[in-house]
């Protein structure tokens, strides 16, 4: 269900302000809301504070980042072990660690510290981008140079006199012919054999212009080098200034590196600043007037008594009440849940979060949910695999809530896998008629049997979404829309199966059906043509009969859970009788045969389980979106996020503080 929200209004000294933040921090419960507007009260200016700890976040996270992939560079630069330690970035399933509220409020000590550091990596980030444009600069002069290497003399050596003419450059191969005309009078010298060639022309002055027409047809481009040594020799000495770039490019990323043991002071810190950050911007949403301020939170009704109790208690010269919400209010959404279904929040708010005052969708979608998961794996040793390993990872290490609701999901999700792998007959792939075992039937087998199932599952779970539909609206107070619009598909249903199929029961049947069938249409017209006006009724409502074809339409999507189903149990038949194959190919050495298709059979099944357990999450939520979500939920809310919750690399362990109770909260 959807929490109740109330409206806390708190009015108090404005000098003591921060402080009373620190205490709706310590409570846990509380979100900020921009404050109406109220006579004889101003904004609250709190920009330069928040454009303090933004700068402060930045660097932050620039640091963060910064040592991370110096970590990795350095790794790749130096083989000692000591040196190229293991990082201590977040893995994939390690949990987020905890703090305590005093522990939290200790880490202001470490701003001096973070300071120091973020300065510093500062400075060896400068220092690379130096060492990248001197890197740049002398790699585009050996490009320069490259031409010219075998050059026995300098450039600049070569030089007009009073009667001769003398050029160097670089000329086109194929369109350079020394004998060309104009060039019969020239000395020329030429070097290199590349498609480039180096040409050294002698002329007299006389000559001048027909040489450089000559050579201008071949593509010539006159040498820019001034240096009084060969270009080889250049080459060498630019060479040794890019091996002191690199030199001191791997020592700052090495030094960058020995950051490493800084990051969880970083990663602190940056979570202070974060909430900081949410704290100052909750002052500068309040209002204000010479000495005092007015705020506005959300706070969930089960967690209001306790609020009170900390705020009497509270040192502080501040006055409060908590009201219901008012009409034009946007409450954020906090769904309060059980342990099962609250791992399927995390679904729903994938799609949308709920509004406030909606239908909670989530207890719904969590039986949906459960059951196609399991069908799309479907497979007794897969459940086992999956339901063995989250629950191991659930007790021993226990995951803070966003996480634990993630393997949770997949904790159920292979209960369910067991349910219906026990159902169709399959262990690891091998069915159960082949070891004597009771079966309801075997998809691979049984194929029709397989898709009638998925097709009478989603039809199941689409009338459903029309039934949740229709009390949704009663509730709007919409009556007859509801009963049109969502009671229109059962009689459609019931009286085409009984129109077209009932003659097999009874004569009369089928003509029952065509009036239910009749009554559907009716029904469904009427409901478009409902809040329309003059002629747009008539086209409304007939335009509702196309709804039809998107009704089995998205019926038809339900064949995925067929698809999905019989391509998990495809794929661990194909890789046993791999296995197998590869064991019989070796009769004289059964131990080896059987030692390689045991690896076959592990690979095989360790990737169909992955790739399907994937699978099965992706296309059972994109049914929950489409076809069922699209029946009658529209969300469009925001989540209640607390104050405290910005933090993103620990979280603080509030429950001593007993913030979270059932009891009911003043009104």
């Amino acid at each position: 269900m959807i929490a109740q929200m109330r409206k806390l209004t708190l009015i108090g000294s404005f000098g003591q302000s921060e402080a009373v933040f620190d205490l709706l921090h310590k409570a846990g419960c509380v979100e900020i809301a921009p404050c109406a507007e109220r006579a004889g009260t101003d904004k609250t200016d709190n920009t330069a504070r928040i454009d303090e700890l933004s700068l402060k976040i930045a660097d932050c996270e620039f640091a963060l980042s910064f040592i991370k992939d110096n970590v990795k560079s350095a790794k790749a630069l130096i083989s000692d072990k000591k040196e190229g330690k293991k990082s201590k970035g977040g893995k994939l399933l390690e949990p987020l660690p905890c703090l305590t509220y005093d522990e939290f409020n200790a880490l202001s000590e470490l701003e001096g510290k973070t300071d120091a550091v973020v300065k510093e990596l500062k400075a060896v980030s400068e220092g690379l981008i130096a060492c990248a444009t001197e890197k740049f600069k002398y790699d585009n002069y050996i490009n320069t140079l490259k031409p010219y290497l075998d050059l026995p003399i300098s450039p600049r050596s070569l030089h007009d006199t009073r009667d001769a003419f003398v050029t160097l450059g670089t000329v086109d191969a194929a369109a350079f012919d020394p004998n060309a005309e104009g060039l019969e009078d020239a000395l020329c010298f030429t070097y290199g054999d590349g498609a480039q060639k180096v040409v050294a022309v002698i002329c007299h002055k006389d000559s001048q212009d027909a040489v450089s027409a000559a050579l201008t047809a071949a593509e010539f481009s006159r040498c820019t080098l001034d240096i009084d040594v060969a270009p080889a020799t250049e080459e060498e000495r630019v060479k040794a200034l890019l091996s002191e770039v690199e030199h001191k490019r791997r020592s700052l990323i090495i030094k960058a590196a020995s950051y490493e043991s800084e990051i969880d002071s970083l990663r602190k810190i940056y979570d202070w600043y974060s909430v900081q950050y949410a704290k100052a911007g909750g002052l500068a949403s309040s209002r204000r007037t010479v000495s005092t301020y007015v705020m506005e939170a959300w706070v969930p009704l089960k967690c209001c008594d306790n609020l009170s109790t900390m705020l009497d208690s509270s040192e502080y010269a501040l006055t409060y009440y908590l009201a219901e919400p008012e009409e034009g209010d946007t409450p954020p959404t906090l769904a309060d849940n059980n342990g099962l279904v609250t791992p399927y929040e995390s679904v729903t708010n994938m799609y949308s979060t709920p509004a406030y005052g909606e239908i909670d969708p989530n207890p719904f979608i969590t039986f949906f949910f459960f059951i196609f998961f399991g069908i799309m794996l479907a497979d007794v040793g897969y459940g086992l695999l999956l339901t063995l390993v989250t629950g191991i990872y659930l007790a021993v290490v226990r995951p803070p809530k966003g996480m634990k609701n993630m393997v949770k999901l997949i904790f159920m999700g292979g209960i369910s896998t067991i349910f219906w792998g026990f159902l169709f007959g399959s262990y690891f792939g091998v069915s159960a008629a082949d070891i004597g075992i009771w079966h309801w039937f075997n998809p691979i087998t049984d194929p029709m049997n397989m898709l009638f199932l998925s097709l009478g599952l989603g039809l199941f779970q689409m009338l459903f979404g029309y039934t949740v539909n229709m009390v949704a609206m009663i509730r709007q107070k919409r009556p007859l829309e509801a009963i049109f619009g969502n009671s229109c598909w059962y009689f459609i249903l019931i009286g085409g199966v009984a129109a077209f199929l009932g003659g097999k029961l009874a004569s009369w049947l089928p003509y029952i059906g065509y009036v239910v069938l009749a009554i559907g249409l009716l029904f469904l017209v009427l409901s478009g043509a409902m809040g329309a006006k003059g002629i747009k009724r008539v086209t409304s409502g007939l335009g509702r009969l196309y709804d039809i074809i998107n009704f089995f339409s998205d019926l038809m999507s339900y064949t995925r859970l067929f698809g999905l189903g019989l391509a998990s149990a495809v794929i661990a038949m194909v890789f046993n009788q791999i296995g197998i194959v590869i064991k019989d190919m070796m009769p004289s050495i059964p131990v080896l045969g059987w030692a390689i298709a045991c690896v076959v059979f592990i690979i095989g099944h360790v990737f169909n389980i992955g790739i399907n357990t994937l699978g099965a999450y992706v296309h059972d939520a994109r049914l929950q979106f489409v076809e069922f979500y699209g029946k009658f939920y529209e969300g469009g809310g925001a989540l209640f996020r607390p104050l405290g919750s910005q933090m993103r690399y620990y979280y603080i362990n509030n429950n001593k503080y007993n913030t979270k109770n059932t009891s009911g909260g003043k009104n």
